[in-house]
């Protein structure tokens, strides 16, 4: 079912999103939404250095997507790295003065929006209600139709009906001329601060939106950015078509490989999906100019990067191809030249790991930057990810998945009462009437099997939860109230479908089909007309994405690596802690403040 957007993207005719496909593939330009006006500082700043500051700054350095096992390999992006030999020695070398956490996780689902604002308010997905990527599900429409909403927090309230509260917001009710910003690659993430009503945010920086005296994003590749050394050399997954859809006339081959649609699309979009390098290059400007002492840093490569290209960040999956690469005869054959992902052929290592390197000199490029201007004199650094990356299986036919055409088919759906929310791994189920069909489309969904394309095995792609595995917790999948909202769900906030009736999780590599509607990560507005397509080479969402990197650097801190299983939500508590800050909604985080003593 098509949804009623509140801020939608460009939703193009039949004819319009063909031509549109061979513009990318002639290498062209499209922007995705309509150019908006650069947004400059949202607060004003006192220039005199007057007014009551913190002694010491608090600065998040978030990399979006950062596996935690890609901090273990060597520069071949194989297990044995030491040093002099790490894939990502300028992080490693941040991680030498830290209190690491090596085995620290974030909460489901394991998306983007959910833990950058678990990390800042202490908070797993049931206290805070994000479920969506840019898009929330808001309620049903009057014209029956459900409505899409942008993620803000202005329309989020925790479990007992408070607003969501941030270490933003509570360090504005401490330190009102305290400067802050948020600079963030993954615009929306930002904006979801940019609230009038709760100001908390005075400098906020996307590739769309900021202050004038920064330069626009270039635009850069991602496989082979400026810092390839041997980008002549690479190897480049081909095309690899599987035949048109009859119904649409789109050969969905287009958008597979490393060097398919989704990597053109998001490559030609530099404004909306702005490289490490501008991030770094812009945060050091505004460091410059505005001297903030809370920052929030979004580094978001890394994630935009895996979704087109992969991940490499598990060395026993990639296997030498079946017919072996042969670079040009002036270039030495390096071993990653010669690996491709079990679950998908077509994705050689190489451009993965030339993409993570890219992201470690630039996190390099920061760190040093930042000293040179004595930003982290007194400064309390926090290191994170929020949510790591898998390689998605290379299935040829989407309709083998499609959920929501087999519960049409079964009658345990109808078009018009049944909406389907995807976004890589996870799926959330709304029925608008018919709630009674939650529980034998559960039945009915964990008995389909697919055929696994990488074991040739038959099997149940998802767990499937209702709201009541939500409140009480599943072994090995959720925690209890993890993906449960009390205040939206038991109270029927916001419409009778505010949370969903089912949630889908992904498991062995299975990726969810995207249906007519919205494109997570892209912000277009595909066709109604469209059929379930998949358009991601690597994604995230379920269990297996859980795992995150975490550190926190302190001056005068010991550092030292611990192998405790700390959450998300703990960083912003234990930051919280350290500066006596008070967060004002529900909070599941600990303080592991005397981790840094």
């Amino acid at each position: 079912m098509n949804a009623e957007n509140e801020n939608p993207g460009r939703e193009f005719s039949r004819r319009q999103f063909l031509q549109r496909l061979g513009v990318f593939m002639g290498g062209a330009m499209l922007s995705a939404c309509a150019p908006a006006a650069s947004r400059v500082l949202l607060r004003p700043i006192r220039r005199d250095g007057s007014g009551d500051r913190p002694k010491e700054k608090l600065i998040f350095i978030a990399i979006d997507s950062l596996d935690p096992n890609y901090l273990k390999l060597n520069r071949h992006g194989q297990p044995g790295g030491r040093d002099g030999d790490w894939l990502m020695p300028n992080i490693r070398q941040f991680l030498n003065r830290a209190v690491w956490y090596p085995k620290a996780r974030c909460f489901l689902p394991s998306m983007t929006d959910t833990n950058h604002l678990n990390a800042l308010a202490g908070t797993m997905t049931g206290q805070t209600g994000v479920l969506g990527v840019q898009w929330q599900f808001a309620s049903w429409g009057a014209n029956g139709k459900p409505k899409l909403v942008t993620t803000n927090l202005s329309r989020l309230w925790d479990d007992q009906g408070r607003p969501v509260d941030t270490i933003f917001h509570a360090w504005k009710r401490r330190w009102p001329d305290s400067p802050t910003t948020f600079i963030s690659g993954k615009g929306w993430v930002a904006e979801m601060f940019d609230t009038p009503e709760r100001p908390a945010v005075d400098v906020l920086v996307t590739g769309r939106h900021h202050p004038a005296y920064l330069k626009k994003p270039p635009h850069e590749h991602f496989a082979d950015p400026s810092t390839d050394e041997d980008a002549a050399c690479d190897p480049r997954s081909p095309l690899k078509p599987h035949g048109e859809d009859p119904m649409s006339g789109v050969n969905y081959g287009l958008w597979d490989g490393q060097t398919g649609q989704l990597t053109r699309l998001m490559e030609a979009l530099p404004a909306r999906f702005p490289h490490d390098g501008w991030i770094v290059d812009s945060t050091l400007e505004v460091f410059s100019r505005e001297n903030p002492d809370l920052a929030y840093i979004l580094m978001a490569q890394t994630d935009d990067a895996g979704h087109c290209l992969g991940t490499g960040s598990n060395p026993p999956e990639f296997v030498a191809p079946a017919t072996p690469y042969r670079p040009p005869w002036w270039c030495a054959n390096q071993p990653e030249y010669q690996l491709v992902s079990r679950r998908n052929t077509m994705l050689f290592l190489d451009p993965m790991l030339d993409s993570i390197r890219d992201t470690d000199f630039h996190f390099g490029r920061l760190i040093a930057g930042l000293e040179a201007q004595g930003a982290l004199k007194n400064a309390v650094v926090v290191l994170l990810s929020d949510h790591s990356m898998i390689n998605y299986l290379h299935v040829a036919d989407p309709s083998t998945i499609d959920f929501q055409q087999k519960l049409l088919d079964a009658h345990l759906a109808d078009k018009h009462d049944l909406f389907a929310f995807t976004l890589c791994s996870i799926a959330g189920l709304f029925w608008r009437e018919r709630k009674d069909q939650a529980a034998p489309a559960k039945a009915f969904l964990l008995n389909l099997r697919a055929r696994n394309p990488q074991t040739g095995q038959s099997e149940c792609p998802w767990w499937v939860l209702d709201r009541d595995d939500m409140r009480r917790g599943v072994e090995g999948v959720c925690l209890p109230g993890e993906l449960y909202q009390p205040y939206l769900v038991d109270g029927e906030r916001s419409g009778k479908t505010a949370w969903p009736d089912l949630f889908l999780f992904a498991k062995n590599g299975w990726q969810m089909p995207v249906h007519g509607g919205t494109m997570p990560n892209t912000g277009l507005q595909l066709p109604r007309w469209l059929p379930p397509f998949l358009p991601f080479n690597g994604g995230h969402g379920s269990v297996d994405t859980l795992p995150i990197t975490a550190a926190i650097a302190r001056p005068g801190a010991a550092a030292r690596v611990l192998d405790r299983e700390i959450r998300i939500a703990d960083l912003g508590v234990t930051a919280a802690a350290l500066f006596g800050l008070e967060l004002r909604s529900s909070t599941v985080g600990k303080d592991w403040r005397a981790d840094l003593a």
